[in-house]
C-alpha cells in the first residue's frame, strides 16, 4: 500500500539521519548501551511524527469519520508530533547555542502537554464507556484549559527560577528539584490517573462482552478485547510506566532490571504516535478511503459485508454503534462489533 511505502520512507531517512548525527564512540559497555538506546529513541520518535502527523492529516481529510473522541486523539498527537519532532532537533542543534533555553522551555511545555492530553482521553473513555456519558462535548472546554493550561503553569514556575539549559545531551531542566516537582511529579500523579481510569475501562468493556448473548458472541472475541485495551493502554500514555520504573533503578545502572525497564521504555514511549496511527488509521474503513482519494481500486468486498451489516442492525444497532463510534474511534469500535 501506498501510505506503508510512506512510512517506510520516512523510516529509512529517520535512521539516516540519526546515524549522521550518531554519538561517538563509547569507552565503556553501559556507555555502548545507553548510546545504543539513545540511536533506537531518536529513530522512533521519528516514526512517532510521522504516525502522529500522519494521523491528524487522516481525519483532516476524513472529517466525516472523525468522531468527538478521534477529535481529542488528534490534539494529543498535536503534542507528540511537536514535542517529539523538537527533542529530535534540539538534541542535535540547540546544545551550546543562544535558543537553548528556551528550547528546552518549549520541550517542557509539549511533553507536560502529551501527559495532560493523555490524561483528558482517559477520563473522557471512562466517561464514555463506564459512566455512558453521551454529552462530554460539554467537557472539552476543560479538556483545553487542562491541556494547555496546566503545561504553561509549570513552564512559567521553572523559567521564574532560570532553570532551563543545557542537560544533558540535549537541552532540558538542569537541576534535579524542578525536574521532580515540574515534571517527574505530576507526570507520575497523571500516570496513576490513567492507571485507574483505565482499570475501571477495562473492567466495564470485559463485563460487557462477557455479558453478551452467545449468538453476538465471536470466537475471536479474547483477542479482538486485547487489541481494543492494547490500543487505549498506548493511547493514554501508560507506556510511560517504564520510563518512571527505570527512573527508580537510576543510581543502580549495573542491575539487570534496569536495562530491562530501559529497553521497555525505549522501545514502547517514544512509538507512542505510530501506535495511535495504527490503531486508529490502519483499518479497512480508512484505507479504503485513501484508496479513493488517491485513484486506487477501492475493496468491493468490504462495501458490500458493510452496507448488508448496515442494512441488518436496524435502529438499536444503529444507536448503540454510534456510541461505541464515539468512545472507541473507527478502528476499535468496530473490533467490539
Amino acid at each position: 500500500m501506498k501510505l506503508l511505502k510512506l512510512l517506510l520512507v520516512v523510516a529509512v531517512f529517520a535512521s539516516l539521519g540519526v546515524a549522521m548525527a550518531a554519538p561517538k564512540a563509547p569507552t565503556s559497555r553501559q556507555e555502548q548501551f545507553e548510546n545504543a538506546m539513545a540511536y533506537i529513541t531518536y529513530v522512533l520518535m521519528g516514526l512517532s511524527v510521522a504516525g502522529a502527523t500522519l494521523t491528524i492529516l487522516t481525519f483532516l481529510i476524513f472529517s466525516r469519520i472523525r468522531t468527538y473522541p478521534i477529535k481529542l486523539i488528534c490534539w494529543l498527537c498535536l503534542t507528540i508530533a511537536i514535542g517529539q519532532l523538537l527533542f529530535i532537533i534540539v538534541s542535535f542543534t540547540a546544545k551550546g547555542s543562544p535558543w537553548c533555553e528556551p528550547a528546552a522551555a518549549l520541550i517542557h511545555f509539549w511533553f507536560m502537554a502529551n501527559f495532560c492530553w493523555c490524561f483528558c482521553l482517559s477520563y473522557n473513555f471512562y466517561q464514555l464507556i463506564v459512566k455512558r456519558n453521551s454529552q462530554t462535548r460539554e467537557l472539552e472546554k476543560y479538556y483545553h484549559l487542562i491541556g494547555w493550561g496546566i503545561p504553561c503553569l509549570f513552564v512559567m514556575i521553572v523559567g521564574a527560577v532560570h532553570r532551563y539549559g543545557e542537560s544533558g545531551s540535549t537541552c532540558y531542566i538542569v537541576e534535579a528539584l524542578p525536574i521532580f516537582l515540574c515534571f517527574f511529579l505530576p507526570g507520575l500523579l497523571i500516570l496513576a490517573t490513567n492507571f485507574l481510569l483505565f482499570f475501571f475501562v477495562a473492567t466495564e468493556i470485559h463485563g460487557t462482552l462477557t455479558k453478551a448473548p452467545q449468538t453476538e458472541q465471536k470466537s475471536g472475541e479474547a483477542s479482538k478485547e486485547f487489541r481494543v485495551l492494547i490500543s487505549i493502554f498506548v493511547t493514554v500514555g501508560l507506556s510511560w510506566s517504564f520510563g518512571f520504573l527505570t527512573s527508580l533503578f537510576a543510581q543502580r545502572k549495573t542491575i539487570i532490571v534496569w536495562d530491562i525497564f530501559t529497553v521497555l521504555f525505549t522501545i514502547t514511549a517514544p512509538l507512542q504516535g505510530m501506535f495511535i496511527f495504527v490503531a486508529y488509521c490502519l483499518n479497512k474503513k480508512v484505507i479504503n478511503r485513501w484508496r479513493k482519494l488517491l485513484g486506487c481500486k477501492v475493496d468491493e468486498s468490504e462495501q458490500t459485508t458493510s452496507a448488508t451489516a448496515s442494512g441488518k442492525s436496524g435502529t438499536s444497532a444503529t444507536r448503540s454503534r454510534s456510541q461505541g463510534s464515539s468512545s472507541m474511534g473507527p478502528s476499535t469500535s468496530s473490533r467490539l462489533d
